[in-house]
Formats: structure tokens, C-alpha cells, sequence
């Protein structure tokens, strides 16, 4: 999803993340120039103590599982865990089902992604890296929330930051207005 979200294409033969890969992107955000710095974390156990420093002050977690693989979403519910161990109590956090281009080898329904996060009390939707459908719209609507709610008079530690993403896999992006 980074890949397609700062560069606009797909790799299909992408390596894991291997500790933490970077990339930026400007975006317009009711209409300010938004930048968006994303650390895109692994989603191995191996990595799960180092993410856990990426998470610190973060405003948003996007989780992001594979719909085809179910364990990535069986690991989900640890990374939100870990995540809202180390961020703040106003975290608000998108649930994203990847690869809905391949539905038709699907392990994962719809209806579950949908009920694990109102369960826990995510923003839910489901996307494709590979055709794009739904990736600027999660990075967007991510960086949307933590300005509303600093609109609303909520208060961050440092500057807001967006955690994003899991198929047992993690965002984690600054956000901040030029």
C-alpha cells in the first residue's frame, strides 16, 4: 500500500518489510497542503519489540490485513493491542482488509473485518494496493481525523502522527500542514 500510495504503482513481487521502510507524499486536505510521512513497519514477530518505538505518539493506526490469508487478520487484534499500549488514549484507528481484487480466494468475510472493528471501535474498509481501490482514501481519511480532531480541541504530545497499517503489517506516518 505505500508503494501505491506515494508513487501510484504496484510491485507484485515486493519483499516483506524488512524492519522499516520510508516514503512521503504531499496530499491535499480540505484544501492545505498536507505532508505525510510514512514508516511502513514489519509485520513479522521478529520486529514486533522495534515497532513498538514507531508507535509512540502516534494520533492513528491503520491495521491492515490480507483478506486471503487469514492469520494476518488473526494478528491483527495483537498489533491494535500493541499499538494502544504505547499511544495515546485519543488513538483513533482504521481497520483495512487488503486485497479485495482477490475476493474470490477470500478467508476472510466482509462481515468479519466489519465486526472486529466495531467491536473495538475502528473505522473499517477494505482495499486493493494492487488496482489502488480505497489506498489514498484510507491515507486521506486518516490524516483527515487527526485534524478534526484538533479542530475539536484535542491536544497531542508532539505533533500528530498516523500509525498505518497490517497484514501483520504497520503504518506509521507524521502528519503535518505546510
Amino acid at each position: 500500500m505505500l508503494l501505491q500510495f506515494t508513487d501510484q504503482r504496484f510491485r507484485s513481487e515486493l519483499d516483506p518489510t524488512i524492519g522499516c521502510d520510508f516514503g512521503v507524499r504531499i496530499i491535499d486536505i480540505d484544501g492545505k497542503s498536507t505532508r505525510l510521512q510514512i514508516w511502513d513497519t514489519a509485520g513479522q514477530e521478529l520486529f514486533r519489540s522495534i515497532n513498538k518505538s514507531y508507535y509512540r505518539g502516534a494520533a492513528i493506526a491503520i491495521l491492515v490485513y490480507d483478506i486471503t490469508r487469514r492469520e494476518t487478520f488473526d494478528h491483527v487484534e495483537m498489533w491494535l493491542k500493541d499499538a494502544v499500549e504505547v499511544t495515546p488514549a485519543n488513538l483513533t484507528t482504521v481497520l483495512i482488509g487488503n486485497k479485495c481484487d482477490l475476493s474470490d480466494r477470500r478467508t476472510v468475510s466482509y462481515e468479519e473485518g466489519e465486526s472486529f472493528a466495531k467491536k473495538h471501535g475502528l473505522i473499517f474498509m477494505e482495499s486493493s494496493a494492487k488496482t489502488a481501490h480505497n489506498v489514498e482514501e484510507a491515507f486521506t481519511m486518516a490524516a483527515r481525523a487527526v485534524f478534526k480532531k484538533i479542530e475539536d480541541g484535542v491536544s497531542f504530545d508532539s505533533s500528530p502522527k498516523v500509525l498505518k497499517s497490517f497484514p501483520a503489517l504497520c503504518y506509521v506516518l507524521m502528519v503535518s500542514r505546510l
